[in-house]
């Protein structure tokens, strides 16, 4: 009987249990439905926005500043809040080992840190959204944390008896090491990291470049004295064996002659070993843009003779390029240009280069071959053929041009050459509608002083040119006559970068010996356009016959350009432009007035060089004959 009652009780049990469920599993669901749909306080933690200041005294105008923002990984990710104000602590603690080396390296021995991190005060609208005032609670991003880093820098350190010695062990009659001086280790100057890791670099540089191609620094010795603020700077040196080059060997040509490359070589074997020498080979080399890749090695040990064997490993690029550009002024609407090279063409890196100019006014192709090392190292000669079919405001003219000339490179920056050239031309001067045929010989003379490093972008250095040339007619006695141009321009920039650059060109030119109206039309000087003074149409800032350029016997022109970065690849660059051509010789200023024209250019910074686009507007418009504005867009700086 109570087993029967235990089930019947059992069963009701069961029963109560269901309908006692059922419901709450309903609630149960529903809450969990209402759970996933609300955002969840425990994930979704607001971001703690901040700013760093970072204050002590001594610090204003002190390059110590800037490092530390540099260094701060607080300073650097203040765009990347962290989640909460413990994180955002654990941030600052972790800045104060990296602090604390960049004082040391500058001597700031004793220096201390301490940060600060200070929660905005709430406003009213605050509080009424965090009532208890809960600390866990981050501001709004509208009041950003203020996280105050106080350093205070303390004496700074000064060096106190630098020494500079020779291992022990170093065999009599080697060099002496430099002294400290030398090196910029001056006792009684501020202690700076940086003085050390340079003066360890002058070191070793010193014998690199005397014979000594394996020189160590054995022990390098830095101690603070806290008693009496002094660093002692100590260094002792391994000069290592003394040698001379020994044979170079050659790997890696494919197409190039290896006598190409022994040519360029600037040592011979037995000549006192000079890292010098290496640096500027490899430079010449890349120079040749025959070579992806040169690379210099040596055994790593001197040979019983006291030799050094050198091998110069190199890696040929293609030897063929091809360049297309287009560009477009409001002078002669769009236009195209484009080139085809060849720079190894017969093994001795001669270079054949065949290239046109395609727009409105101006119809060019010309074929060019150069020849290197022609009869010595320095001289390289040059031949080029060009037919030229011109249709302009002052002429219209085909010709054909052929010139061969002799350059030398006396020196780095400083080349000159000299040769014969033809000018052959049929030449419709516009403002007389006379029509003749030259047939000119003529010795081009050039000179030029570059100290660019960078033609399509300069920001540093300058150019001088004088490019002069007499002229006889074969066919005509009377027209003979001698002309130059010399020009320059100069580059400055203020921060030592390519931020902020003022550049400058000016340029004068004069035809001696014969009148007006005996020059050849397409010979005479035309500024005006995009190379010359923008805002003007091409050819016409000069003296002119209703509309028609007539050109000038003397020309004066000059450029302004403040070229400035507002990003990484965009640039902006007011500038203005002067000049103008005169009809004889000797310029008249008073009967020819100076013209001006101004402007706005937009840069686009690639990596082969900036395209350029400049609009330019005449500020001595004359009537009817100069534009509101003028459009240029090429690739390059205007100079």
């Amino acid at each position: 009987m109570s087993t029967v009652k235990d089930q019947r009780t059992a069963v009701k049990g069961q029963r109560w249990v269901a309908r006692f469920s059922a419901p709450l599993f309903v609630a149960l669901c529903l809450t969990l439905l209402w759970g996933f749909a609300l955002p969840s306080t425990a994930t979704a933690t607001a971001e703690v926005p901040y700013h760093v200041e970072i204050k002590g005294k001594g610090l204003e105008n002190n390059p110590v500043q800037n490092l530390l923002r540099e260094v701060s990984q607080a300073v650097q990710k203040e765009s990347d809040p962290p989640k909460s104000l413990a994180l955002l602590k654990r941030r600052c603690e972790s800045d104060l080992p990296e602090i604390q080396k960049v004082l040391r390296s500058f001597g700031y021995f004793r220096g201390t840190i301490k940060f600060q991190v200070i929660p905005p005060k709430p406003s009213d609208a605050e509080r009424a959204g965090n009532p208890n005032n809960d600390v866990s609670i981050p501001p709004p991003k509208a009041t950003p944390t203020l996280v105050r880093i106080e350093v205070d820098l303390g004496p700074r350190f000064t060096l106190s008896k630098p020494s500079i010695t020779l291992i022990p062990e170093t065999p009599p009659g080697v060099l002496a090491p430099p002294t400290p001086t030398e090196t910029g280790l001056v006792a009684g100057a501020p202690y700076a990291a940086s003085r050390v890791v340079k003066a360890g670099e002058t070191i070793l540089t010193r014998y690199k470049e005397t014979g000594y191609p394996f020189p160590k620094i054995s022990h390098r010795e830095v101690i603070a004295n806290f008693k009496t603020n002094h660093v002692a700077v100590s260094f002792r040196v391994s000069p290592g064996p003394y040698a001379r080059f020994g044979p170079t060997r050659v790997t890696g040509l494919e197409r190039l002659k290896d006598q190409y490359v022994y040519e360029l070589i600037p040592w011979k074997a037995g000549e006192p070993y000079d890292i010098r020498r290496i640096k500027a080979a490899r430079q010449t080399l890349f120079n040749t843009n025959l070579f992806g890749i040169v690379a210099f090695k040596n055994p790593g040990v001197v040979d019983a003779e006291g030799q050094l064997p050198m091998t110069v490993e190199l890696k040929e690029r293609a030897p063929r390029t091809v360049r297309l550009g287009l560009e477009y002024t409001t002078d002669y609407g769009p236009g195209f240009n484009g080139s085809w090279t060849h720079r190894n063409l017969l093994g001795m890196a001669e270079k054949l280069t065949a290239t046109a100019i395609l727009n409105k006014e101006i119809r060019t192709a010309a074929l060019r071959f150069d020849k290197p090392m022609f009869l010595s190292r320095n001289n390289t000669f040059i031949s080029r053929i060009s037919f030229n079919d011109e249709t302009t405001d002052a002429y219209d003219a085909t010709s054909g041009v052929a010139t061969a000339i002799l350059r030398q490179q006396f020196t780095k920056p400083f080349r000159a050459h000299g040769g014969l050239g033809f000018h052959l031309s049929r030449v419709k001067d516009n403002a007389t509608n006379e029509r003749n045929t030259y047939q000119i010989v003529y010795v081009p003379l050039t000179a030029e002083l570059d100290t660019r490093k960078n033609i399509l972008n300069p920001i540093q250095g300058y150019h001088l040119s004088l490019a002069m040339a007499p002229y006889q007619d074969i066919s005509q006695s009377d027209i003979r006559f001698f002309r130059y141009v010399l020009g320059g321009s100069t580059y400055y920039n203020f921060n030592r970068g390519d931020r902020i650059v003022v550049a400058v060109k000016a340029a004068f030119g004069q035809i001696c010996g014969i009148h007006h109206d005996k020059m050849p039309a397409d010979l005479r000087f035309y500024p005006g356009g995009g190379g010359s003074i923008r805002g003007y149409g091409y050819q016409m800032a000069g003296p002119l016959k209703g509309n028609t350029p007539l050109g000038g016997l003397s020309m004066l022109t000059g450029s302004l350009e403040l070229r400035f970065k507002v990003t990484e690849s965009i640039g902006l660059v007011p500038f203005v432009d002067v000049g103008t051509a005169y009809l004889d010789t000797v310029p008249d200023f008073s009967e020819q007035e100076m013209l001006y024209g101004a402007g706005l250019g937009l840069r686009y910074y690639t990596a082969i060089g900036p395209v350029r686009l400049d609009v330019a507007v005449p500020l001595k418009k004359r009537g009817d004959v100069d534009s509101d504005y003028q459009i240029y867009v090429s690739i390059g700086q205007s100079f």
